[in-house]
C-alpha cells in the first residue's frame, strides 16, 4: 500500500513504515494510491486524483475554523468527497477540548461539537474521527486507510 499525501497538507504525517508520495488530491490529505482515478479538475484545469476514500487531518484549530469562517469551503470538499466509498475527519484533539473551547476561533464550542455530530447524517459517506492528538491522528489516519484497503481489495474476489 502507498499512501499518497495531498501536496496542499502543511504538516503532513510521516509513516515511517509505508511508502508515500505527493499527489494533488481532490478532496483530503490522505488516500491510497491506485484506489481512485485521475481527471482533470473542471474549476481548475489542473489533474487531480479522486480517491475511492480518503482522510483529511485536521487539528481542533483547523476544524474550529474549517466549521465557522471557513465553513463554505470545507462543505465543498465534503461534497466532492461524497462521492467516495469513505471520508473521514481525523481531528487531532478531544470532544472534551472542543467543548471548552480549546482553540482560537471565536465560534461557539457547541457550534463546533453540534456540526461534528450533525453532518455525518447530512452526508453519508462521512464521518469524524476524534484522536486526542497528532500522534492519535496519525495512527487513526493509518488505521482507516488500511482498513479500507483491505476491503477494497477483499471487494476485488
Amino acid at each position: 500500500m502507498i499512501i499518497y499525501v495531498d501536496q496542499r497538507e502543511k504538516k503532513p504525517y510521516n509513516f515511517p513504515a509505508m511508502e508515500t508520495e505527493t499527489a494533488l488530491l481532490n478532496y483530503g490529505d490522505y488516500a491510497v494510491k491506485g484506489l481512485g482515478y485521475w481527471d482533470v479538475n473542471p474549476n481548475t484545469g489542473q489533474e487531480e486524483f479522486y480517491p475511492e476514500f480518503a482522510v483529511e487531518r485536521k487539528s481542533l484549530n483547523d476544524l474550529a475554523r474549517s466549521v465557522g469562517t471557513d465553513r463554505k469551503r470545507f462543505e465543498d470538499e465534503i461534497e466532492r468527497a461524497q462521492q467516495a466509498d469513505n471520508f473521514a475527519v481525523v481531528i487531532e484533539s478531544t470532544m472534551t477540548d472542543a467543548y471548552k473551547g480549546r482553540y482560537y476561533s471565536k465560534i461557539h464550542p457547541n457550534a463546533v461539537v453540534g456540526t461534528v455530530k450533525k453532518w455525518p447524517y447530512k452526508y453519508g459517506t462521512l464521518q469524524f474521527k476524534w484522536a486526542e492528538d497528532r500522534e492519535g491522528g496519525k495512527q487513526e489516519t493509518l488505521r482507516l486507510l488500511d482498513k479500507w484497503y483491505i476491503q477494497a481489495a477483499t471487494d476485488l474476489f
